[in-house]
């Protein structure tokens, strides 16, 4: 009797000691992380949402404290909302991180919009093509569209291999392109001894070709159907969406000038604003976009070319000559911001010396 009450008092005594350091593991253990709420931003249709989506979704399984709401849209109607919320709510953005174009980007530069990312947080950076990441890395490359010449098959009967084909003598009639599309001034100028800072001989070699427009359009329908019909030979375009028109069955041949495809990036990027815990959010979705599969999905997806060196990609997209990563590197760049600086006054000179001389 005597040694079951010992082996009783010592059972009790082993849960109580179970039970104390129970306890005491319980009072040193990690407190329950704080709810975190972010908005992201993506662009609607086209493919564009799925791998954004599916890191979303894992990373809200992963995290249950952390709720990640949608905002699909596009920039053009959400750059300036967010600007008006910034000015109300500078400290509750209305969208925290997510996908911009290079024109979203250099505006939010004007109005402070954009928060620096930590590359010690977002180690994928390193694997970005360094022309992609801009200063002080606010706002990190992902993809970029490549603009190339979209060609007539049936009117063309050898492609183009460099962007003097637009101003060559010969051509009267034969060339389209959006009405003050800055980037067909900067790449003339380049390539007749200026470039955008000295935008002068892009003007010039216009004036001199102005004969070569046979209009200057505000749609893509409208390039489209002038080239289709073959009432335009040429034209500057991007490499997504000629994929698509060319997919389609459209009679038209997309060309990789000798001197680059011209670069029209899209960025991740975070917002001003944001609390030291959305930041960590951010930066992680960020990360993984950047991941190789994501990044090479996504271009697949999109029909875009990573700016993320290790991109995995298909065989499909290495051997397409419009999405393979290699034409990223030795796409030209422009400085977009500059040309955004000084385009109220381009259009001005456009109109007077270029569009003054079409006939």
């Amino acid at each position: 009797m005597l040694g079951k009450t010992l082996r009783t008092a010592r059972q009790a005594g082993a849960r109580t000691g179970l039970a104390l350091g129970l306890a005491a593991a319980a009072a040193t253990a990690a407190p329950a992380q704080e709810p975190v709420t972010i908005t992201f931003f993506i662009w609607a249709g086209s493919n564009q949402g799925i791998v954004p989506m599916e890191v979303i979704e894992a990373y809200r399984a992963a995290n249950p404290h952390v709720t990640i709401e949608i905002l699909e849209s596009n920039n053009a109607i959400t750059y300036p909302r967010m600007v008006a919320a910034r000015m109300t709510t500078p400290d509750d953005p209305l969208v925290h991180c997510g996908f911009f174009n290079v024109d979203s980007m250099n505006k939010g530069d004007v109005d402070d919009m954009w928060e620096s990312m930590n590359p010690e947080r977002v180690t994928n950076m390193a694997n970005v093509i360094p022309e992609f990441i801009r200063e002080d890395a606010r706002g990190v490359g992902y993809q970029m569209s490549g603009i190339g010449i979209l060609y007539n098959k049936d009117a063309v009967a050898t492609p183009p291999d460099s962007w003097t084909v637009l101003w060559a003598e010969g051509n009267d009639k034969k060339v389209t392109f959006f009405d003050y599309d800055t980037r067909m001034l900067a790449i003339a100028a380049r390539l007749n001894g200026g470039d955008e800072y000295n935008i002068d001989p892009g003007f010039q070699t216009w004036a001199n070709a102005a004969a070569n427009i046979r209009a200057l359009v505000d749609s893509n329908d409208g390039v489209k159907n002038l080239l289709v019909s073959g009432d335009a030979h040429y034209a500057p375009w991007f490499s997504s969406l000629a994929n698509v028109w060319i997919n389609e069955g459209a009679p038209l041949g997309f060309a990789v000038p000798k001197e680059g495809l011209i670069a029209f990036p899209i960025y991740l990027t975070i917002a001003k604003g944001v609390t030291d815990a959305e930041r960590a959010v951010c930066e992680d979705l960020v990360n993984t976009l950047l991941e190789p599969d994501n990044a090479g999905r996504y271009g697949a997806l999109t029909f875009a070319i990573p700016v993320v060196r290790n991109a995995s990609q298909s065989p499909e997209q290495m051997a397409n000559p419009m999405l393979n990563i290699e034409l990223a590197e030795t796409a030209i760049l422009l400085d977009y911001k500059h040309i955004a600086e000084e385009s109220a006054g381009w259009r001005e000179r456009w109109d007077r010396e270029v569009k003054f001389r079409m006939r």
